[in-house]
């Protein structure tokens, strides 16, 4: 009977297991059918937001720029019915961003067939597997295409922090903070305001940004691509029918009228407004308008934050800023002139754009697309900019059209001063008294200092990668500007253009990271450091300094706790690890963090150790703020106390600075009156000015030091020009120096090194400006 009762069990498993197994041998096929197989996708918009569901209605979980790689996950439909992708995207911290965004703006590769021809080209030039994938997909769409590699032999690391020295490369100050960076010279901690240069809409770029826009492997899509296509002019390729082309829409399509016909306000060298341009993000809380150089998302015919980069026409082409703010065009060191090269030519006599930019090319060697990628860039589609009007005060009927010599010193505004240069006697068709001998005299500049130096391609006239003088004599410091004017210059292709051979010269570094770096995403205040840490009764070892992050203290075996107190530089920031801490025996490690508002977090660490005979609480002790000064933190206190010992108030005065760090006023006798705050700037002064230091009442520093007279000596330390002066000259040319303008003798180089460490860098210009400002 148990025998039988035990078969019948069995019996009923067996049988439940071989329904089960049919179940799922019906069910796995279904589910097989229908799992989403992921696709590689980039982003065709010039700015996309990617939102939290399917529909406009979700909130915006981040947003790219055209050309960002994701990978689609999944597909669904919004309440409309329309469909929206699900997409997966990796931030430059490593972290995975999903999110929707609609179909309309994703772009799939084409289908690449094996080409046992191509595969060997590319194996034959060197480059790497991570470059291959958007090579061939490119391959699939212009089979006629050539890909050259350009091997610099540098090191990745090394060539990206060069070229993230502050001042070198910039982003316009409505970027996400992330773009921005936050090393000593381009962030006031006490003010949480970024340093700007020229003035403050221009500031340094961040490390993480300047990777991606240098990263060639970002850029290798049908737009993209053309920022490493070569500058040299060809007659038999580059027609007028084909810049007609490119030009169409645009003012360049028009006739000159000697800049009377094209009014407005957009400045496009001056770095004002919000800058949007291929490869830019909106910064939030940005007004954006068409007058400011970007596209209207409430304008009919305007790029959309969802709409795709193909809605943009030609006639609404972003302006932006090509040089960046400060960046002085001066040709390159003599090592690298070419005294063969022409500086002067025929005028055309034609008042229409394409003539003359075409009669530039042919006589400077550059080609015409490439010349009037340029012009768009600078003077905006519309042609509004101030530098070609003709109107600009005190310099009348003169005209800039590439912003040569374009940046602001002292008094004189960006436009003012390249319409100063223009107005010289000098060689390059100078003075610019008309359009077309801006345009010639422009594209010879162009031509003879960087297109026959080596510098041919978009990429290497932001990034110089090539030659002798690296990272140096570098067109402009815009972070965007090579792969904004690529874009451009593409549009002078049409479809039938682009099924034609054309070269590309693709930069590859030693020591590249697997895969392309990310575009940085993330926003918010970055501050994360403390402005007061202190332990109640008790002193801690070294004096509290917010850049300090390690701390040590011995208290008595009988002190079972002790209470922590810090205060968080910026209010927006959060403080944890604080209060009251029960300590164990023997070593303690209290951690005391620090999260930013954009996430980022800074752990200060403060070593106990319960040891006989040590210290005990004493009412006198924990009471010294060291150097770091409140500026309205949040403060993190021990139980029963609104402000804890040795921390500033929060609401005390705010010792913030202005962003540039001075208030500066030039006086009749030509002098400047220097109103110094507790940041430091950047001086830009004219020509043989001097400089007079007072202080404010209001914004003296903690520790006043009265102001330092300015020394003279011949190449004393700091006297870089060696005239026997310290004052903004000296910044300058150090200026200069450091972006690759300009050389300085063996003896200013030892009067430049004013930290005596052997090196000639930002610090140093930092110590000048200090030593001037007497700080």
């Amino acid at each position: 009977m148990k025998k039988y009762k035990k078969a019948r069990k069995m019996a009923v498993i067996l049988a439940s297991v071989l329904v089960m197994d049919s179940y799922m041998g019906a069910v796995s096929p279904y589910i097989n059918a229908y799992a989403y197989t992921e696709k590689a996708a980039t982003v065709n918009a010039t700015t996309l937001n990617v939102r939290s569901g399917p529909g406009t209605t979700y909130s915006v979980v981040t947003k790219l720029t055209n050309g960002a790689s994701v990978t689609v996950i999944d597909e669904k439909n919004a309440s409309d019915g329309a469909l929206w992708y699900q997409i997966r995207v990796s931030g430059s911290g490593g972290q995975t961003v999903t999110g929707y965004v609609s179909k309309s703006y994703l772009k799939f590769p084409s289908s690449y067939t094996n080409d046992a021809d191509f595969e060997s080209r590319l194996t034959a030039e060197g480059f790497p597997e991570s470059y291959k994938t958007k090579l061939r997909a490119l391959h699939a769409q212009y089979p006629k295409w050539v890909f050259r590699a350009q091997h610099t032999n540098l090191d990745w690391n090394t060539a990206v922090k060069e070229e993230s020295q502050v001042g070198k490369t910039l982003v316009h100050t409505n970027s996400l903070s992330s773009w921005k960076s936050t090393v000593d010279g381009a962030y006031n901690w006490d003010s949480s305001i970024w340093i700007g240069y020229d003035g403050s809409s221009w500031v340094t770029a961040s490390e993480d940004i300047v990777r991606y826009y240098m990263d060639p492997r970002n850029f290798l899509d049908e737009t993209n691509v053309f920022q490493f296509m070569t500058h040299t002019y060809d007659g038999n390729k580059h027609t007028a029918d084909g810049l007609k082309t490119m030009v169409k829409g645009t003012f360049l399509s028009g006739e000159s009228s000697g800049g009377s016909s094209n009014p407005g306000n957009t400045d496009s060298s001056s770095g004002g407004g919000t800058v949007i341009g291929p490869g830019a993000v909106i910064g939030p809380g940005a007004a954006i308008n068409p007058g400011a150089g970007a596209e209207s998302s409430s304008d009919s015919g305007k790029a959309s934050l969802e709409g795709p980069q193909a809605s943009i026409t030609p006639k609404n082409l972003p302006i932006v800023m090509e040089y960046g703010p400060g960046a002085s065009l001066t040709g390159p060191s003599s090592s690298n002139t070419n005294t063969n090269n022409n500086t002067t030519g025929t005028v055309s006599g034609s008042s229409a754009y394409v003539n003359m930019i075409m009669n530039a090319a042919a006589q400077s060697g550059v080609n015409p697309y490439v010349l009037a990628a340029m012009i768009i860039q600078e003077q905006g589609s519309s042609g509004s900019g101030k530098s070609i009007s003709g109107t600009e005060s005190g310099y009348e009927g003169y005209y800039n059209f590439f912003n040569i010599e374009a940046y602001q010193s002292g008094n004189m505004t960006a436009v003012q001063r390249g319409l100063w240069w223009a107005s010289q006697s000098g060689n390059y068709e100078r003075p610019w008294n008309s359009p077309e001998k801006s345009i010639l005299g422009g594209a010879f500049y162009y031509g003879n200092n960087y297109v026959k130096v080596g510098q041919d391609t978009f990429y290497l006239k932001k990034f110089n990668v090539q030659g002798s003088n690296l990272y140096k004599h570098q067109y402009m410091t815009n972070v965007q500007g090579a792969a904004s004017e690529g874009a451009v210059y593409s549009k002078a292709y049409n479809s039938d253009m682009k099924q034609t051979e054309l070269e590309f010269k693709i930069p590859i570094y030693n020591n590249m990271p697997d895969n392309a770096c990310s575009q940085p995403t993330g926003d918010g205040n970055p501050n994360n450091k403390l402005s007061g840490l202190s332990v109640e009764g008790f002193v801690m070892t070294p004096t509290f300094n917010r850049d300090t992050l390690g701390y040590d203290l011995i208290v008595d075996p009988g002190v079972s706790s002790i209470n922590v107190y810090a205060t968080a530089l910026s209010s927006l920031a959060s403080v944890k690890g604080t209060g009251t801490i029960t300590l164990s025996s023997g070593n303690n490690d209290i951690k005391v963090s620090v999260t930013a508002q954009n996430g980022s977090v800074r752990e200060y660490v403060l070593h106990v150790v319960r040891q006989n005979n040590g210290p005990t609480y004493s009412s006198g002790a924990g009471t010294g703020t060291g150097s770091g000064s409140g500026t309205g933190g949040n403060t993190s206190n021990g139980p029963g106390s609104n402000i804890g010992p040795g921390v500033s108030n929060p609401s005390g005065t705010d010792h913030a600075g202005t962003p540039g760090g001075s208030n500066v006023s030039i006086a009749p006798n030509g002098s400047a009156s220097i109103s110094v705050q507790t940041s430091t700037g950047v001086i830009a002064q004219g020509p043989g000015t001097d400089i007079k230091v007072t202080e404010t009442a209001a914004s003296t520093p903690q520790q006043t030091q009265a102001p330092a007279a300015v020394q003279s000596s011949a190449f004393g330390i700091g006297d870089i020009n060696g005239d026997g002066k310290i004052n903004s000259l000296d910044v300058l040319k150090l200026q200069r120096y450091l972006l690759g303008l300009e050389t300085i003798s063996e003896k200013g180089k030892l009067a430049a090194d004013l930290n005596g460490d052997g090196k000639v860098n930002s610090q140093d210009l930092l110590l000048l400006q200090k030593k001037i400002l007497g700080l």
